[in-house]
């Protein structure tokens, strides 16, 4: 008796849910209109039944959530290069006091600082000067973001890059630990309510509005948005790493890659429009008015790389020599530079050339093997 009431309650509420389905619209109807697309669900606020969402972890830390299995790797850091911020190519000076012996700063103008802004989509660099010897380890927010292993005592330089809108706090650690170094990242304009933000600039820095941005997904997929009045664009787009390019009647235009986690805020680099027919690489008598551009390609260990290419804006490439070193000389302006070398993947950035000025660019490659090849 008691198993036939239940079965009555069984088929009682599956004739509700079938009427309420029915009511909704949540069952196909074949004569019906087709979505030819699907809701995003990476939209600026995170819905809860995003499965790749922060979900309760709204504190983003450094170096991607391990929640999110579709993250780009982390390991692209810059390499920890000795240098010498006093010296006449540098010429420094302390602006904050810092007495651990292990001693963290960044570079804000011509001053050694302890806290700084630094905008997104915009590099910066952090001083060290390590006095105890050891396996030296940097964190930021606590989270361990680099161990490139023993390091003798000295000064040293680490180029960076804002590709994420989060606050960050360095330190380090050899045997004894540094003090901490806050560096604050400014929005600088662009449209921080999505997922994937950039800009679209001429050579000379001025944005392109009205230009159709493609990005081209790791699946294949390929994706668009219009920059608006001053070049900036966002779309909101799963974790991964993307080709960016940009369409705009006469220009043509460098590409790009662009990093992206789920939970922040990343910024591609910035995309240079030139006007149809033009290099990038100057020709003619008048070099005064270019600026120039040059750097190392080496692998994480410190060894140089020759025989890579450095590739400018995509149009035109310049091989390292035995030491891994590279010159060239650019039109002022922005570009993209990006390198290729047989066995190794880097990371693509972009960098401001100013006339009659050097700019210094480095770059460390991530071996890559293969482990097999399908016929």
């Amino acid at each position: 008796m008691r198993f036939a009431i239940l079965w009555k309650i069984c088929i009682l509420f599956g004739a509700v849910l079938a009427a309420a389905s029915s009511a909704t619209g949540a069952e196909a109807d074949d004569d019906g209109p087709r979505l030819d697309f699907l809701p995003n669900p990476f939209a600026a606020d995170r819905p809860a039944w995003d499965p790749f969402g922060p979900m309760d972890q709204s504190f983003y830390a450094a170096q991607r959530p391990g929640w999110d299995p579709l993250s780009p790797s982390g390991r692209d850091m810059a390499q920890l290069v000795s240098a010498n911020p006093f010296g006449p190519d540098q010429g420094l000076l302390i602006g904050d006091e810092v007495r651990t012996r292990n001693r963290l700063y960044l570079q804000s103008g011509g001053l050694l600082v302890t806290r700084g802004e630094v905008n997104l989509a915009a590099p910066y660099t952090l001083w060290l000067y390590v006095a105890d010897p050891g396996p030296f380890v940097l964190y930021d927010r606590g989270i361990r973001i680099m161990s490139p292993g023993f390091v003798r005592p000295g000064w040293y330089r680490l180029d960076l890059y804002a590709e994420t809108l989060e606050a960050h706090r360095y330190n380090f650690d050899t045997s004894t630990r540094s003090n901490n170094v806050t560096v604050s990242v400014s929005s600088a304009g662009y449209p921080i309510s999505y997922g994937l933000v950039g800009r679209v600039v001429d050579a000379w820095g001025n944005g392109l509005p009205g230009a159709r941005v493609r990005i081209s997904g790791p699946g294949g997929g390929v994706f668009s948005t219009i920059t608006d009045g001053r070049g900036f664009y966002g779309m909101d787009l799963s974790s991964g790493t993307y080709s960016v390019t940009a369409d705009l009647d006469g220009y043509s235009f460098t590409t790009t890659q662009a990093r992206i986690w789920t939970g922040t805020v990343s910024a591609a680099p910035t995309l240079v429009g030139y006007p149809a027919g033009t290099l990038a690489y100057p020709v003619g008598p008048r070099q005064e008015e270019y600026g120039w551009l040059e750097g190392r390609v080496a692998e994480r260990s410190g060894a140089a790389i020759p025989g890579a290419r450095v590739r400018i804006d995509g149009i035109f490439s310049v091989t390292t020599d035995a030491d891994g070193g590279y010159r060239v000389a650019l039109v002022p302006g922005w570009h993209s530079v990006s390198v290729d070398a047989s066995g190794y993947k880097f990371s693509s950035t972009s960098v401001i050339i100013r006339p009659g000025v050097g700019s210094k660019l480095d770059f460390q490659g991530t071996k890559v093997i293969a482990l097999g090849r399908y016929s």
